[in-house]
This record gives C-alpha cells, structure tokens and sequence, in this order.
C-alpha cells in the first residue's frame, strides 16, 4: 500500500503541505489539477521580474521573454509529438480551441449533405459548437452511441463515418467516466472516407502519452489548468496545411502582417490565430508542467494505476454502488451512483468532511440521458493522491451512505419543538437553530425533508423546474383562500429539507408579504449560511426567486 511518505511527486504541490489545506482530500483533478511550486515560481517570476510583451518591444527584456515565449511552443510540440513548433496555438483553453477550429471550419469547409460526427460521452464542449454549425448551415449532426454503462459502441460508430462525414469530433478520454476511447481506430476509418478529426484531449494529455503524428488526428486540443498548470490557457494543436487553410478566429495586433485602409494581410500560423498580448504567464507554466509530466511519466503512470485499483475496491466492496464506464481501459477517474441515495447529499456531507468530489452531469447531459440517471458522483484521481486519502475517502463515504439510509441515525424533534413556542419560532426553524454541529444541522434538515408537502408527479414539468440548482428542483405555486400555497420535490434529502425551511417561512402567506422576505436575512438567523456553499445557496436563491417571480405577477394581476 503506497503511504504519503512513499508518494515523491505530492512534495510538488504545496497545496498538500499548506496548513489551511493540508487536511483536505482533494478527489477531483478532472475538474482542474491542484498546481506545481514550479509553475507557481516561474508565473510569479515573470510578473515579478520579467513582465515585458512578447513579439513587439526591441529591448533586452522584451527580447528575452519572447525567446522564452517561443521555446515554450517548443516544449509543447515535443509533449504531444507535433511535427513543427508552428502548428501549435496558444488559446485560453480547450474550449476557445473547439471553437477557433469550429469557426474556421464553418467558414470554409462543410458543403450541403454533410454530416459532423460527434459521441454521446463528449463534453458539451465538443458537442454545441458542432450542433450550432450542423442546424446553422443544415448539416446533419450524428452521434456515436454507448452502451448501457456508458461505454463507446465501436462499430456502431465505425459504421456512421461515410462518405458524407465532414468531420469527425471525439473525446481522447470521456471526463464523465475516465473511459479512453479507442479514437485510433476511429481516425484511422475517418481518413479512409477523407473526414477530419478533432480530438478533445483535455483529460488525456496529464494520464497518456499523446503523439498526434502517430494518432494522424489533424486537430488535437488541451488545457494548461487540467495538467498541473495555470488557468486560463490552452492549446490547439493542427497540422499546418489546414492551419494555412482556416480563416483567423479574432482580429487585432500581432496578427497581421501589413495593415491599410485598402487591405489587411495577415501573419502565417501559429501567429494569424493569436491576436492580441497572449497570456504569457500561462504560457511559460504550461510549458513547466509538461515539462514536468514527461521528465516523471512513468512514476506518475505507476502511482495513477495503483490508487485507480485501490479505489475500485473499495467502491467494489459497498453493495449500493454501481459503477459506471469502462474500469479495465480507463484513467484513474471513476463515476458511481448509490441506490436510492442522491449524489447531492453524498458530495455535501463528503465537503463536510473535507473531501472534494464532484457530483452531477459533468457537462453531459446528453451521456447523462442516455444512461437513464440524473449525474453521478465523480472521483478523479491524480498522481499527488496517496493510499491515505483512498482510506479517507473510504471511511467518510460508508458514513455518509449509513447516515443517509438509516433513519434511526437522524437525530429525533424533540415532542418540545413540534409546536409553535413562545417565542414564536416555527418547528423546522427551532431544530436547526438548536442544532450544535454541521452533522446536527444537516440531519434536522433531512428530517424537515420528510414533512415536505411534496410535489406530485404531474406537475413535475419543464415550467415548475427551477434552473440554477445542483440539483433537480420543482416547485409549484397556486392561490388558496387569497394565499400563496407552496409544494416542492428533488430527489435529494437536504435540498427538501431547505425547501421545508423556506416554505415554512413563506407557505399560507399573501403575496404581497412574501415579496418582502428577505432569504439572506432568514439564513442567517437560523445559523445555515456558513453551511451552505455559494453553489447551494444560489440555488436556494432561485427557489425563492421563482416563488417571488410567482408572487409579482399575482400581484400586478390584482393591482390591474
């Protein structure tokens, strides 16, 4: 079993060592990675002691900085095996990088009858720029299908890619579930038809060894921040020849070659798609991190493998789960769901505990809906993680599934906060305010859960949903006797325990006084703001806006 002292790559990140989050279990790397000292150093040199604009200036400074801007697309072509440092673009990130080629691509490349292939696990990412240009120049948008656990159907796939594909859009990894996709196979049937390939390798690049000459992909695209390194940059890698074809994606300086008001002519690749000052810090910690990937890719390889098994077994080993993807050809990324528990209550008493997940579609819905499940929970692993946070995470998850299925750990009402008391406090907002501890406070609201007036399913439709909520919530608001009446459901415990509190504080009242309810202010009196992160507490925000929303147009129907 591998411990901390045995892990030589978690010296390397000091958010292990900091003494505010020393504590924590960080499980959700395929969200962003936690980042290298060494990326931080060289960041905080340049704005420190470099700072000077790249391309431009003549001075020394400038100078130097432009030599260190540019080796840094060099190291970025060794990473990922790229013929020239030229077909190597700086974007924000992979997302910008979909889209410089979808713009480009949409301008001068599909013809009437053509079909752009995309799969069912992609990132929305990699789904709505192609969608957009498919219904925006009435293309055909087809989709590669999965199996029930949410793995590619490879000849199925196969048998999509004719003569009528334009181009082939695909994952490298799927970020919801960890699978690697066999996209070998699949670029391979593309040139056969003369169909292009995007590949998403956003989750592959920091877990694989990529060589996008060897893969013949003519487009392959990364983030700095999912690789050790800095937000905000990316990279687009090309093949030159459709470099030199693609039309710019923005217009500025730096791009250009010569400027009149007759013409405008512009730089060869990489420099046409990069208009503007670049974010050069990111660029010289991208660079760092892969640096620091390829120099330690077998250790880390090793330790990624080890703690993927580790985690397997322990999920393996509780009844309630079900696991989701590919476990065999996979990175160390694993989605599960827990029978009859929602992934919402799961993440919130794992935060409780210092143990970071991530819960929900992932940015999949379509992967979601063709699963038949609402999210899951997502551990995602990286090679700074060590066999002490497995069992950490271990412990606190069987915990958390006992608190959830087993009523009799709930803490009971007492008979004293049933009714009203003198003070005039309601029932919910007496138990929570009582409450002494996180664990107190958030067993009161799953037990407030259950007096919930819910929501039957007929009314559970798009217009009672509420938007903004991790997750699902339906509310519905009607008039009885001249006051607002409230009913709500969501598959999660907590969140019909916060619907409980809010209806009991606005549920039987007239309109006019729930638009003078003030959430923040009711939050606050019964302790539950510091329990609440920003995500659930917005929305709380929408539950209540929507009741507000309701609440206005009665009021101006009276008025009128």
């Amino acid at each position: 079993m591998q411990s901390k002292t045995s892990n030589t790559l978690r010296q390397h990140f000091p958010f292990f060592s900091s003494p505010s989050t020393q504590s924590n279990v960080y499980l959700d790397s395929a969200a962003t990675s936690q980042k290298l000292q060494s990326v931080i150093d060289i960041t905080q040199q340049y704005y420190q002691e470099r700072t000077a604009n790249v391309h431009r200036s003549s001075h020394q400074l400038a100078a130097s900085v432009t030599v260190q801007f540019e080796k840094s697309r060099k190291t970025i072509q060794q990473f990922i095996g790229a013929k020239s440092h030229k077909e190597i673009i700086w974007t924000k990130g992979a997302t910008e990088s979909i889209n410089l080629v979808a713009s480009g691509l949409a301008k001068s490349h599909f013809k009437a009858g053509n079909s752009i292939l995309v799969s069912a696990l992609d990132h929305h990412a990699n789904i709505v720029p192609w969608q957009q240009i498919a219904q925006g120049l009435n293309l055909k948008l087809e989709v590669m299908p999965v199996d029930t656990k949410g793995v590619l159907k490879l000849e199925e796939s196969l048998q999509l890619i004719t003569a009528n594909t334009a181009l082939v859009a695909v994952g490298h990894v799927s970020n919801a579930l960890g699978n690697i996709n066999p996209i070998e196979t699949i670029i391979t049937k593309a040139k056969e038809v003369g169909a292009l390939t995007l590949i998403d390798g956003t989750q592959a690049v920091s877990h694989l060894a990529v060589n996008v000459q060897q893969l013949n992909c003519d487009f392959y695209v990364f983030s700095g921040h999912k690789i050790f390194g800095p937000t905000g940059i990316g990279v687009l890698y090309g093949k030159y020849s459709l470099l030199e074809q693609l039309p710019p994606y923005q217009l500025g300086g730096e791009m250009i070659k010569h400027v009149s008001f007759a013409q405008t002519t512009f730089q060869p690749p990489p420099l046409k798609f990069e208009a503007g000052t670049p974010n050069i810090a990111g660029v010289l910690g991208i660079a760092v991190a892969s640096e620091f990937i390829q120099h330690h890719r077998t250790t880390l390889l090793e330790i990624e493998h080890n703690l993927y098994q580790q985690l397997l077994t322990t999920l393996v080993a509780i009844p309630q789960i079900k696991l989701w993807g590919d476990t065999v050809t996979s990175i160390c990324v694993q989605s599960f769901t827990v029978q009859g528990i929602s992934h919402y209550d799961l993440a919130v008493l794992l935060d409780k505990r210092n143990i970071a997940v991530r819960v929900g579609h992932h940015c999949a819905m379509p992967l979601m809906e063709a699963l038949g499940i609402d999210g899951t929970i997502r551990v995602s692993l990286a090679a700074y993680n060590n066999s002490d946070d497995i069992h950490t995470f271990s412990t606190a998850l069987s915990e958390c599934i006992s608190l959830l299925t087993e009523p009799t750990n709930m803490i009971a009402i007492e008979a004293s906060s049933i009714a009203k008391n003198q003070s005039g406090r309601t029932p919910i907002a007496d138990s929570i305010k009582q409450a002494k501890s996180w664990d107190q406070t958030y067993r009161q609201l799953m037990l407030a859960g259950k007096a919930l007036v819910r929501l039957q399913d007929q009314y559970k439709t798009d217009e009672a949903a509420v938007h903004g909520c991790e997750s699902q919530v339906w509310i519905r608001c009607y008039i009885d006797d001249g006051k607002v009446m409230l009913e709500g459901d969501s598959p999660s415990k907590i969140v019909r325990g916060l619907l409980a509190v809010v209806f009991e504080a606005l549920s039987g009242k007239t309109a006019n006084l729930i638009l003078a309810f003030d959430l923040a202010d009711c939050l606050a009196t019964l302790h539950l703001g510091k329990h609440l992160s920003q995500s659930r507490g917005n929305g709380l925000s929408a539950v209540v806006d929507k009741i507000i929303e309701y609440c206005q147009l009665q009021s101006s129907s009276q008025e009128s």
